[in-house]
């Protein structure tokens, strides 16, 4: 049997709730983000709790605040401008926050600036509290994926990072593509004219909008927002414009979310070595990253051996090798001997059991 290819629209409003007709209000992509920080803390309780995690409990929630704003937020953040937009830095807008470098409301946080953001936040963390940084690392390790995942899910709702033109009943729409248009150079794009077309339409049935619909950069966003809205004759009309793609963010919370954790998640509990959750984290999460962009249109592609690669491949091949480095040095690095004491205290205990045999 075969399915007919009703493709599904994604209209998901990026808010839970809105103030207004404002620009702000509790979105799903910081909730992502708090609720990551949420799950990652009450696991991290249990490993305290178990004693793998060499920290006091009365510091847990300091070290995850620390490492959530030091690390997440403000490293991901200059990742994001560092690595894909560099002109945050210099733009400025008239609206709060006025800096683009603050504006967090529209998203843009990256991977690989976060991770690099926790790995100094943790060392410095652990120095100042004098507890062993190796240890902190691997549980973070253990538990990083789930804001990973959960953030990739939050992409999804936002309607960015899509995937490529995928004909196929599970395929989706992303209307979020009238202000996030593909790279021109390496993906289809909307047919031209389509989009004015639609708004000639419908301002014809809501003359009132017309002044919301007076530039081409507000047209696509009011039609965004009315697809987002619901709006009946809209999204229909979307249908027939916006390409069908593969829903790439739910491929990569699977692979960087869910099955990274399982990974980390068994490796630190099961091999117990130091250095093994870490490691496992450096090399996976690459790997993984690798394999999900092969699914979505990417960042700033270039043109490399006469293929495009995406900046996230790009960025993602150097962390797989000092994964592997460092991986393989921990595997094969001799585990602490002992202490004299625990020694002479382990030879006794022995004893004492022969006799009793």
């Amino acid at each position: 049997m075969v399915l007919p290819l009703a493709y599904f629209i994604e209209t998901f409003s990026p808010f839970i709730v809105r103030w207004g007709h404002t620009n702000f209000g509790i979105r799903w992509y910081g909730t992502a983000y708090l609720t990551g920080f949420i799950v990652g803390y009450l696991l991290l309780r249990k490993l305290v709790r178990e004693g793998r995690l060499q920290l006091p409990l009365e510091k847990l929630m300091d070290f995850v605040l620390f490492v959530a704003i030091f690390g997440v937020v403000i490293g991901g953040r200059l990742g994001e401008a560092v690595l894909y937009r560099p002109h945050m830095f210099t733009e400025f807008t008239s609206s709060f926050p006025y800096w683009q470098l603050l504006a967090l409301q529209d998203g843009g946080m990256s991977a690989h600036g976060g991770i690099i953001g926790v790995l100094v936040a943790t060392w410095i963390f652990a120095r100042r509290n004098k507890i062993n940084f190796l240890n902190l690392i691997d549980g973070g390790a253990m538990v990083a994926p789930i804001g990973i995942g959960f953030g990739r899910v939050a992409n999804f709702i936002n309607g960015e990072l899509y995937g490529h033109v995928w004909h196929s009943p599970w395929a989706w729409q992303f209307p979020s593509e009238l202000i996030y248009p593909p790279q021109l150079k390496i993906e289809p794009t909307i047919k031209a004219g389509a989009v004015s077309h639609l708004a000639e339409q419908v301002l014809a049935r809501h003359p009132n909008l017309a002044p919301q619909m007076a530039t081409p950069e507000s047209m696509r966003m009011t039609l965004l927002n009315m697809a987002r809205d619901g709006h009946p004759f809209v999204v229909a009309q979307l249908r027939h414009i916006l390409p069908p793609r593969i829903p790439s963010q739910l491929i990569e919370a699977s692979l960087e979310g869910l099955l990274l954790f399982i990974i980390c998640w068994c490796i630190g509990r099961y091999w117990r070595k130091a250095g093994m959750a870490s490691g496992a984290f450096a090399v996976f999460y690459p790997i993984m990253r690798i394999i999900g962009e092969q699914f979505r249109v990417g960042d700033q592609p270039k043109y490399i051996f006469g293929h495009w690669i995406s900046l996230g491949i790009i960025y993602s091949v150097p962390m797989l090798i000092l994964g592997l480095v460092y991986w393989i040095w921990m595997i094969r690095r001799p585990a602490p001997q002992p202490a004299p004491a625990n020694v002479a205290a382990a030879t006794a205990a022995q004893s004492q059991t022969g006799a009793s045999d």
